[in-house]
């Protein structure tokens, strides 16, 4: 299939491994740049990795996916033509008993309602290489199916002990294999040595607008972490040695279950959940951004998507040396240990420069969403 200037787009399914309404990254991005770009577009959210947590929390979101599993048409987005979220029921991936059930009774249901709802035919971006998602590639029987591979989920918690055995099943089945970071990619080629890499990207110009705030050289009051506080990756001793230095501890984001005691501590300043939206006005009075993961088996897979929004900013960045950031250490200060954090972000008043400011600008608007898109856009064609 050629792709002509009035050809008609397929439409296109995206088993995310994420809410819509959870942090806004890859999935969301990709979703809305395919619905803009006219391909019919259906987000259905996450059917699980894991065992859902006994807390609060998640008993919270398991009555809220009962609730909105009853449109089985989907909802439209509210701000997107062509976009589409379904909520599916299903159970969890995991043990036996739970997979027979998805697979007798939730995954036939799925699958008639986003044959219904996409029609037929469809691309297919799967993201969660479990039982569950290969049940529903094989209803749905796509033109086109395209692993993006995200994170290194047989690490994670909880999951299913085959999980590494169902990713290389979906390596194998898909038409298209597409990575996030160069680790994940070494890993996928093991198995497909045709896939590529395809990074995270920013939505350039929403970051770039608070550019203009910053200038290098200036002391550095408050430093700031957005995203998911409680992520598996957080080193919460640089979390602590950065407020114990005296600098606000400016946290956004959803706390998980971290402990009340890290929001409690002096300099901690932590403004909850934002919208993507409104993230650029929260970072007003922030003088620079930490991203202040643990380096181990878990985060060597991750290219965290908040890079290149930090850089758009035109503020300095630390990071500790996760291996996503070997190829940005002119743009991104590496630090190893809550000192050597510490002495970093004292250091920045000295270290940063006009060039410096400009040259990290520059890389993250030639690493916007618009671009990651085109290239599996292109990839995609190639494969139809």
């Amino acid at each position: 299939m050629t792709r002509g200037a009035g050809a008609e787009k397929p439409p296109v399914i995206m088993l995310s491994s994420i809410r819509w309404g959870w942090l806004w990254q890859r999935h969301q991005a990709l979703a809305t740049l395919f619905a803009r770009a006219g391909y019919p577009t259906v987000f259905v959210e996450t059917t699980g990795i894991a065992n859902p947590s006994p807390d609060r929390a998640a008993i919270g979101k398991i009555l809220d996916r009962l609730s909105r599993s009853r449109h089985r048409g989907g909802s439209p987005s509210q701000t997107e033509k062509n976009l589409t979220l379904y909520a599916p029921l299903v159970a969890p991936p995991t043990s036996g008993a739970f997979r027979r059930l998805n697979r007798e009774v939730f995954v036939p249901r799925v699958v008639r309602d986003l044959r219904r709802i996409a029609g037929p035919d469809p691309i297919v971006l799967a993201y969660p290489p479990t039982r569950t998602t290969l049940d529903i590639l094989e209803g749905l029987k796509p033109r086109l199916t395209v692993y993006d591979c995200v994170d290194d989920y047989k690490n994670y918690p909880r999951v299913p002990k085959d999980m590494a055995e169902t990713e290389r099943e979906l390596l194998r089945r898909a038409d298209l294999v597409s990575c996030t970071s160069t680790s994940l990619l070494e890993g996928a080629r093991k198995v497909r040595p045709d896939a590529m890499l395809n990074g995270p990207g920013v939505d350039f110009g929403a970051f770039h607008s608070i550019a203009g705030a910053y200038e290098p050289g200036s002391e550095i009051k408050t430093v700031c972490y957005f995203g998911y506080i409680g992520r598996v990756e957080m080193d919460f001793s640089l979390l602590k040695a950065v407020a114990g230095a005296g600098f606000t501890l400016r946290l956004i984001g959803d706390r998980g279950n971290t402990g009340r005691n890290l929001f409690e501590t002096p300099n901690v300043d932590y403004r909850g959940s934002v919208s993507h939206g409104e993230l650029p006005a929260a970072f007003e009075g922030v003088d620079a951004f930490i991203i202040p993961y643990l380096v181990d088996e878990l985060s060597r897979n991750i290219s965290p998507s908040k890079t290149y929004e930090c850089l758009a900013t035109g503020r300095p960045v630390v990071s500790t040396p996760l291996p996503a950031m070997a190829d940005l250490g002119e743009h991104v200060y590496l630090a190893e240990g809550p000192e050597e954090f510490v002495k970093t972000l004292r250091r920045l008043p000295k270290d940063e420069t006009e060039n410096r400011v400009r040259a990290r600008v520059e890389v993250a608007r030639q690493n916007s969403w618009e671009a990651r898109f085109r290239e599996l856009e292109e990839a995609l064609w190639r494969k139809l």
